[in-house]
């Protein structure tokens, strides 16, 4: 999808500017700042020093454009500071008044094998206004990252190739790292020290879909994913399909078994499965519970391989 060039958007965005000097003064409770009432554009240098020192992003919820089947999330940005985005948990570290349209793209298991590393989130392709992105902080799904800032390490894929960046800063939720340019950006793990580890919880979520399966049965597809995975990627996937909001937070284990529990089903299926990392671009479910067209509602439970909870919910079926 062609981004306008750089000159068209700051035109787009300086008529913006009078809107900006009003918004930057209606959210400045964002900034914690005193807002001049004659701010200009100009006064990048100033915005960036403060910015190093915003601790809580501001949301956004993107736009989302569709291009040839394809779905890209797109974010106007009118004044530097840090944003994060509610459908994929990227954040971006604006310096500037800018735009960036991002999206989801499938890893190239070549370049990863050839480099002894596994994925260990999804894979941004990002394009934006020149120089208006100095930070990215890509979402993980470790439990204790601190314990293994060792393995998480952030690839750089461009037309040269994969290149491996060192982060400049790991917090509970996110992985920082610089901007060299615009391009594809991505969680990645040393493939030795990961199975080393495979013991280890990660922080995961088990996502619900519902659905009339024929005229006398119903059907839930539950899904096991890490965190990091987007809530609207697998939406994406179960357009037919009603998403049942629930707590989904969870540990699970890469490469254990895990098996589902319903005693309101008519069938489950598979009787277990092994829970395994996977980012696309494809998610099918982990487990399919059929139910009878009358039942109203269900208590879904997972269990690891030594029968201990992992997750339970007690659901309410609309019948759509």
């Amino acid at each position: 999808m062609a981004l306008p060039s750089l000159p068209e958007l700051d035109v787009e965005l300086n008529q913006e500017h009078s809107a900006l000097k009003q918004h930057a003064a209606l959210h400045a409770w964002d900034w914690g700042l005193t807002l001049h009432p004659h701010i200009t554009t100009t006064q990048t240098d100033w915005f960036k020093d403060e910015a190093k020192e915003m601790k809580t992003p501001s949301r956004f919820t993107p736009d989302l454009v569709k291009e040839d089947g394809v779905t890209l999330y797109r974010f106007k940005g009118l004044y530097p500071g840090v944003f994060q985005c509610d459908l994929t948990g990227l954040v971006l570290t604006m310096t500037r008044q800018g735009e960036v349209l991002y999206r989801i793209i499938q890893w190239d298991e070549g370049l990863l094998l050839s480099a002894k590393k596994v994925p260990a989130g999804p894979l941004f392709n990002i394009q934006g206004s020149e120089d208006a992105v100095s930070q990215l902080h890509l979402p993980h799904c470790e439990k204790q990252p601190s314990a293994r800032n060792e393995l998480l390490h952030v690839a750089h894929i461009d037309d040269d190739g994969m290149s491996i960046l060192q982060p400049v800063e790991i917090t509970d939720t996110h992985v920082v790292v610089s901007v060299p340019h615009f391009s594809a950006f991505g969680l990645v793990w040393d493939v030795l020290i990961n199975l080393l580890n495979i013991q280890k919880p990660i922080s995961g979520q088990v996502l619900l879909f519902h659905r009339l399966y024929t005229r006398q049965t119903q059907k839930l597809n539950v899904f096991l994913l890490p965190e990091n995975v987007p809530l609207q990627e697998v939406k994406k996937q179960q357009e037919n399909a009603e998403y049942i909001e629930a707590p989904s937070s969870c540990h699970l284990i890469p490469g254990q078994t895990y098996s589902l529990h319903c005693s309101e089903a008519h069938k489950i299926q598979p009787e277990c499965a092994s829970f395994e990392l996977k980012y696309g671009p494809n998610y099918h479910p982990t487990f399919e519970i059929r139910l009878t067209l009358s039942t109203e509602e269900a208590t879904v439970t997972v269990r690891d391989h030594e029968g201990r909870h992992a997750w339970k919910y007690h659901v309410e079926l609309t019948g759509k």
